[in-house]
């Protein structure tokens, strides 16, 4: 096989049958160029990043200019890395051997009826078009060259367009290129329009092609007859898990419309239409943070570089994999049962343990111990670390192989042969909460009640005057951490040290010792930072924890396993999938006076982690006047053939507040009032959201940006805007205990802290550092936060709930005064901290305290928010930018205010994920999620994050004095505010819906509102589009 850049592999996976490759990165003639009169040759070989240098060079050159369009698209395709690396051949070659493949550059290419020179041999060299090459069966054929002609920009009119998930780094839903050649009175002497993502045997729409040679595209009744025709040519297939058939043909519409509304005349094109020829264009990100600190508490809540901050941007920072083993280490990779409901009968690893490499396979036969990786006397219910008799969900591991390489391993893994018995007769595999949900009557075996149900009647507050129904979805976002599930496992004398990524310590441990029927002292772990967890490690890391341990018990050789992508994706459990079925009485003016709300959260197999009582019922009631009387809040956990859902940041809080600003939005638009207004009228007496709302509106300026919207959204019938408000009253609960131990050094005074808690990119280290550097009265620079581990931070809670910091700030301060009491004695009148230290040290005073956080220790208490985003909507795409966003949220006094406003942000952005583009989708004939990888998989990129971000921390100090030293906790309460954008989406919509002509009717829209969702609800067919 002929290599070049090698990112192929990353769309589709390279065939292990292949022995042989042959690097032609070297070979000079793939890789001139040259502008020769009206043609220009590039070589097959060359990057995309060296192709849009020469063409942006060319483009200078008259009949060239179209290569800023070529330029511009090349810039979509996939990210930098990718564009230095991979070669225009490459990305052709893809598209042969898979026509399905949207390929940027085919499809650009071809409208531009660019010439490939392919050759056998130097004797035998032929040019050809692309479309005659995807269809030769020659696999001897190698490209050489590519020509592109020169087409006079008073002749020709060329455009291309990508339409994506996301803003970069994604292949295209559909991708489209036009080029017209026009004569003087602007008829058609040819044309070429293109269009790829919509079948593997559609390149052109040859009978619009043939259509409007002789005419003018611009005249009336011929676009109506084009997009009539051209609606009824694009019949796109139905793959999962692609967009559907409808988005992708009013995509492939909307793309060629677009484009006539840019070329037309102006004259030919009325004012209101005119933006709809235009793609979103992004401006540079700005941003904007407001917070107060307390000067005399330096340098707690002084703004500070996370201590880890320059390390992880350098790479010199560690993490699991990170660490040093010897030449004789193991790799492992998972089995996986793909037979869902079936039983399995036996296991056959004899033709994975014959290939090279492979040392070893192990199943639940093989374990000592329990095979649980969720410690039942932690309050779980037990999930198999190897499945042993019935499948769950697709790709449930049911063993591990052991090899010399991590690629052998998991070579081997694909030979591994299970037998199953058939499933029960009346199994139906349903690995979605929507799949439950599809029949008309629910399997009633698979719904259990997770909140106390009471059969008591509303008590209406207020006689209602009308009534409202409803029904809100939410999907499952899957955890995407930087770090997978890692465990490195060393046999150590008589026990195994354990370097895992875990989020709960004391779980991990525990786990490990009952599988291998250990006491719990000969199993130590250590974890020195995680690079994200978001609860993915809470317990869902044990599983690799436990099959390394095994493994390094079981041959007494160090192991080190790191899971793929696709294999954490399969086996992982997300975030509870929702959906909320509300009837809602109400009076005209939008108060609620009763509301019943019955929501069902997706358990996967197991209600394992079940956020519903904890948070989902506790949010949904927000700070809204809603009680025991007037307000039935039914959760319900819904058991489906998946793996188990897990905690995912702010848990069940992103749900519960969710649902409820979803019925004040669905209320406010019964009423045909603003849903601030409606939100002020529900707020309960004397909550703080009642003050701050107000405030936020007018500091916002909510009513002169709603005017300014509203008067966009008249003017235009193709771009759209909104403006969506979220508040939320997030209750922080305590938990738990955490340890902290703080040394000080005689030599030189300096101060290292260990705890049970775990940095995970949240700046806990940088808080416990401030905390202890103002405590002991000594510079931050004094201080080092050292590793986690099972000895010092024995019995530590999971570090979750957004209370972990604060948590062991408090035992480290705790800490720190018993070493100030001890120090005391022997302080001296204007001496350093230096001398005292030594003065302490020579009296042999002990320079080492412990102390913990054990819950009671702090009070709870509640935290503010409000969120105000504006977007743009093209309508005829679905894609949107996020404009600009507001926060304000009560962080109390801050600790570390760099620190907090970065998780405001990260968190809100995380959840614009969710709300927008994270989309997971399951085979529903094997239950396998076909949505495993990040080519499938998407979370926002840096070009989706809000154009103008402005986060302001409130700057009245917390008067209540709860929180650790006044501080309120930041890193998951600001999740709960990212549906704004779905808010201000919908505002979008029903203008663009309006315009349409549809009656004014309730859209149901929710996680994730995708460009499909909103094209397929935006109303517009192909009368739809006219140019006056």
């Amino acid at each position: 096989m002929l290599v070049a850049g090698n990112t192929a592999h990353g769309v589709y996976r390279r065939s292990t049958d292949i022995k042989h490759f042959i690097d032609v990165q070297g070979v000079e003639e793939l890789h001139q160029h040259s502008s020769e009169g009206q043609q220009l040759k590039l070589g097959a070989n060359l990057s995309l990043t060296q192709t849009m240098e020469i063409i942006r060079t060319t483009s200078k050159q008259p009949g060239f200019e179209y290569l800023d369009v070529l330029w511009n698209h090349i810039d979509l395709i996939a990210n930098v890395p990718v564009r230095n690396s991979g070669t225009l051949a490459g990305n052709i070659s893809i598209k042969k051997q898979n026509p399905e493949f949207p390929s940027d550059i085919f499809i650009s290419f071809e409208a531009l009826n660019v010439k490939v020179v392919a050759l056998k041999n130097a004797a035998d060299e032929k040019e050809m078009s692309l479309a005659e090459y995807l269809g030769t069966n020659d696999k001897k054929l190698v490209l050489k060259t590519f020509v592109l002609p020169a087409y006079p920009k008073d002749k020709y009119i060329y455009e291309s367009y990508k339409i994506m998930p996301r803003a970069q780094n994604a292949h295209a839903y559909v991708n489209a290129a036009f080029l017209l050649e026009l004569e003087a009175d602007n008829k058609v002497k040819s044309a070429r329009i293109c269009f790829g993502g919509i079948r593997p045997d559609f390149i052109h729409a040859s009978a619009i092609e043939k259509l409007l040679v002789g005419q003018n595209p611009y005249e009336s009744s011929l676009v109506e007859q084009t997009f009539t025709k051209l609606e009824d040519l694009i019949k796109p297939d139905e793959v999962l898990p692609d967009a559907s058939p409808a988005y992708r043909s009013k995509l492939a519409c909307g793309l060629f419309y677009k484009f006539l509304l840019k070329h037309a005349p102006v004259a030919e094109v009325g004012e209101k239409f005119r933006s709809g020829g235009q793609i979103l264009q992004r401006p540079l990100s700005s941003g904007l943070q407001v917070f107060q600190t307390q000067k005399k508490n330096y340098p707690v809540t002084q703004a500070v570089e996370k201590v880890e901050g320059m390390i992880q941007c350098s790479g010199e920072a560690t993490y699991m994999n990170d660490v040093l083993t010897t030449s004789n280490t193991l790799h492992c990779a998972f089995v996986g049962a793909t037979k869902v409901g079936s039983t399995i009968d036996s296991i056959d690893a004899s033709e994975a343990l014959k290939q090279p490499g492979v040392i070893a396979f192990y199943s639940a036969k093989d374990i000592p111990g329990t095979n649980t990786f969720c410690e039942p006397s932690f309050g779980f219910e037990v999930e198999e670390i190897f499945c042993s008799g019935l499948v769950r969900h697709s790709e449930q591991p049911a063993g591990v192989i052991v090899a010399l390489t991590a690629d052998q391993a998991h070579r081997a893994a694909k030979l591994v042969r299970i037998s199953y018995s058939n499933p029960s007769s009346d199994f139906k595999l349903q690995p979605s909460l929507g799949d439950v949900f599809a029949s008309p009557t629910p399997d009633s075996s698979r719904i259990v009640p997770a909140s106390k149900s009471t059969s008591k009647k509303i008590k209406f507050s207020e006689q209602p005057d009308k009534e409202v129904r409803g029904i809100f979805q939410m999907g499952l976002q899957y955890h995407f951490t930087m770090e997978p599930q890692t465990t490195v496992a060393i046999p150590f004398e008589d026990g195994l040290k354990i370097f895992s990524a875990t989020q709960w310590m004391d779980q991990t441990q525990s786990v490990i010792a009952h599988m291998l029927q250990v006491k719990a002292k000969d199993v130590q772990l250590q974890v020195r930072r995680l690079g994200g967890g978001y609860g993915s490690k809470i317990t869902r890391g044990n599983q690799v924890a436990c099959a390394a341990s095994l493994v390094a018990y079981k041959l007494n050789r160090p192991v080190r396993f790191v899971q793929s992508l696709e294999s954490m994706m399969d086996c992982n459990g997300k975030r509870w999938a929702c959906r909320s079925d509300y009837k809602c009485h109400i009076k005209d003016n939008g108060k609620i006076v009763g509301l019943t709300n019955d929501f069902y959260e997706d358990a996967g197999w197991s209600p394992n982690e079940s956020p519903i009582e904890g948070h989902s019922t506790f949010t949904a009631v927000n700070c809204y006047d809603l009680n025991g009387d007037n307000f039935k809040n039914n959760g319900n956990a819904v058991l489906t053939d998946a793996p188990s859902s897990t905690w995912c940041r702010a848990p069940g809080s992103v749900e519960g507040i969710a649902m409820i600003e979803n019925i004040i939005e669905h209320v406010a638009f019964e009423v045909q009032k603003d849903p601030a207004e409606v939100r002020l009228a529900n707020i309960a007496a004397g909550n703080k959201i009642s003050e701050l709302l107000p405030q936020f509106l007018e500091s916002r300026e909510y009513a002169q940006r709603k005017k300014e919207i509203e008067s966009h959204n008249a003017k235009n019938r193709w771009t759209k805007r909104g403006l969506g408000l979220a508040v939320m009253d997030y209750p922080i609960f305590y938990f738990g205990q955490y340890p902290a131990t703080v040394a000080i050094y005689h030599v030189d005074g300096t101060v290292v802290v260990t705890h049970g808690g775990i940095e995970m990119g949240q700046g806990m280290n940088t808080k416990v550092a401030q905390v202890a550097a103002y405590t002991l009265g000594i510079d931050l620079s004094f201080i080092k936060v050292e590793s986690s581990d099972t000895i010092n931070g024995a019995n530590s809670m999971v570090t979750g709930g957004a209370v972990g910091s604060e948590s062991l700030c408090y035992a480290v301060r705790k800490a720190c005064e018993t070493l100030n009491s001890r120090l005391e004695p022997v302080k001296k009148k204007d001496a350093s901290w230096i001398e005292t230290v030594e003065a302490a040290y020579g009296k042999s005073i002990n320079l080492i305290a412990s102390d913990h956080y054990k819950k009671g220790d702090m009070q709870n208490y509640h935290i503010y928010g409000l969120a105000l985003t504006e977007v743009e909507l093209d309508v005829l795409t679905g894609n949107s930018q996020i404009k600009r966003v507001d926060i304000l949220e009560d962080a109390g006094e801050s600790l570390s205010p760099w620190i907090d406003i970065g998780q405001i942000e990260g968190a809100f952005v995380m959840c614009l994920g969710y709300w927008m583009s994270e989309q997971l989708v399951y085979d529903r004939e094997t239950g396998r999620l076909l949505t495993n990888r990040t080519w499938n998989y998407k979370p926002p990129g840096a070009k989706d994050i809000p154009i103008d971000f402005r986060i302001e921390l409130i700057q009245k100090p917390n008067p209540s004095g709860a929180g650790f030293m006044r501080s309120k906790a930041t890193g998951e309460p600001p999740c709960c505010l990212a549906v704004s954008v779905v808010f201000a989406l919908r505002q979008a919509l029903d203008s663009a819906r309006h315009d349409a002509g549809l009656p004014r009717e309730w859209v149901r829209l929710g996680a994730p509102t995708t460009p499909e969702t909103l094209v397929v609800n935006a109303g517009h067919e192909a009368a739809s589009f006219r140019l006056k």
